[in-house]
């Protein structure tokens, strides 16, 4: 009789050899030509309504930007720009680009009095790209704005037991050669409802085309000039003291050029910094900048000559109570930047954009969704002028312009 124990061995090694046989099938079977294949975009741009006598429209850089990838990409004499080999994802499309003050003449035919320059550019949010596409961008044009946000801290920063939020501030910054009067500047904070008020995205919605809808607004006191120097900040704060012991994250803010008062003496306030004034606020007990955590939270500057106060206030569209909103007429801003809420699962939040792309062409974004990490949006640097002068770069476009730091001070910015 054969002895079991010398069964098992054979046994054992036919059981493998049919595992690996059977894997090699399976693996054999992976059919590799099945591969999603590179896309071709063609961005076919539309020159502005009173660029009349722009017949050449070649050399204009266009930018496609997903999570993975920056592609960028000139056009042709006709306005046509083709980018191969672009792999299938979702893009942002934009285009901006500097015209002189002759070049502007020259395109619309008009004489322009100053010697300011302007901005071309055009932006095509969440364009999904996953077989050829033909995408038609039209361009617009605006005075290139001298005095521009250059950073906003609207963000919380953890400390032992909670969060930190009273150190939060709005910076603005000089971005020409000549020194500028901020004096009677609006800074308004546009409304935040979890449900938006007046909706503005996409543009071609626009309930209230020509009204921006506002929670807050300050002013810069006009009793006097408060001029800033080219390449100098004004610092818009809430608390100007020193927050630097709470965390990494926090600065001494005691320089500060204006604080908004906490009226209710919730928030230390520094007596020896003046006085934004607040004309406008939704909520009667929040006298200082309510600049909301992670987003969403609008930011525009605004010149006019008229009693702000004598503006209409309006509900939420198809409301008859609630919260109202100071209606601010869109020809009055100067510049304007659209933070958004940053969502785990899905990202920003466009649909809640806030600003007309006139204004913002798309938006930018804190990294963190708690919007707790200290988190602060820095406007790029685009160059350095040979007295040392940083330009920033404004593009009308905060997706393209703004960066995303924790550890960049007031009126400090990064090299280009």
């Amino acid at each position: 009789m054969m002895n079991k124990r010398h069964i098992r061995k054979p046994l054992r090694l036919l059981f493998f050899i049919c595992c690996f046989l059977f894997s090699v099938a399976q693996f054999s079977c992976v059919d590799f030509d099945d591969t999603t294949p590179p896309v071709t975009a063609t961005v076919q741009l539309v020159r502005p309504d009173a660029f009349v006598n722009m017949d050449d429209m070649s050399g204009l850089t266009v930018t496609l930007q997903s999570e993975d990838a920056i592609v960028t990409a000139t056009s042709d004499a006709s306005g046509r720009v083709v980018v191969s080999d672009l792999a299938p994802g979702t893009y942002n499309v934009s285009l901006s680009s500097t015209i002189s003050h002759s070049q502007y003449e020259q395109y619309t035919g008009q004489t322009v009095g100053g010697a300011i320059d302007f901005i071309l550019t055009g932006t095509l949010n969440q364009q999904a790209l996953s077989q050829d596409n033909t995408l038609s961008l039209q361009l617009m044009v605006y005075p290139k704005e001298t005095l521009i946000i250059g950073k906003i801290y609207s963000s919380n920063s953890k400390i032992a037991g909670g969060t930190y939020a009273i150190g939060k501030y709005i910076e603005l910054y000089n971005n020409s050669e000549d020194s500028v009067d901020a004096a009677g500047l609006y800074i308004g904070l546009l409304e935040t409802e979890s449900t938006i008020a007046y909706p503005v995205y996409p543009y071609s919605d626009a309930i209230t085309p020509d009204t921006l809808h506002m929670k807050q607004v300050f002013r810069i006191p006009d009793e006097k000039p408060v001029m800033v120097a080219p390449g100098a900040s004004l610092l818009l704060v809430n608390s100007a003291i020193d927050h630097s012991s709470q965390n990494e994250y926090e600065r001494d803010l005691r320089d500060a050029d204006f604080e908004a008062k906490d009226v209710n003496k919730k928030i230390p306030n520094n007596n020896d910094v003046p006085a934004l004034e607040l004309l406008y606020s939704t909520y009667a007990s929040i006298s200082c900048m309510n600049l909301g955590q992670g987003g969403p939270g609008a930011v525009a500057l605004f010149r006019t000559d008229e009693d702000v106060t004598n503006w209409p206030t309006v509900y939420a569209y198809g409301k008859t109570k609630g919260n109202r909103f100071l209606r601010v007429p869109k020809n009055t801003v100067i510049d304007g930047v659209d933070v958004l809420k940053n969502k785990a699962q899905t990202g920003p939040d466009i649909n809640s954009k806030r600003l007309f792309e006139e204004i913002d062409a798309a938006y930018t974004f804190v990294n963190s969704t708690s919007g707790t990490t200290g988190e602060r949006l820095v406007r790029k640097t685009l160059s350095i002028t040979a007295d040392g002068r940083k330009v920033l770069q404004d593009t009308n476009n905060s997706l393209n312009d703004f960066l995303c730091t924790d550890t960049i001070s007031p009126r400090n910015y990064l090299l280009p």
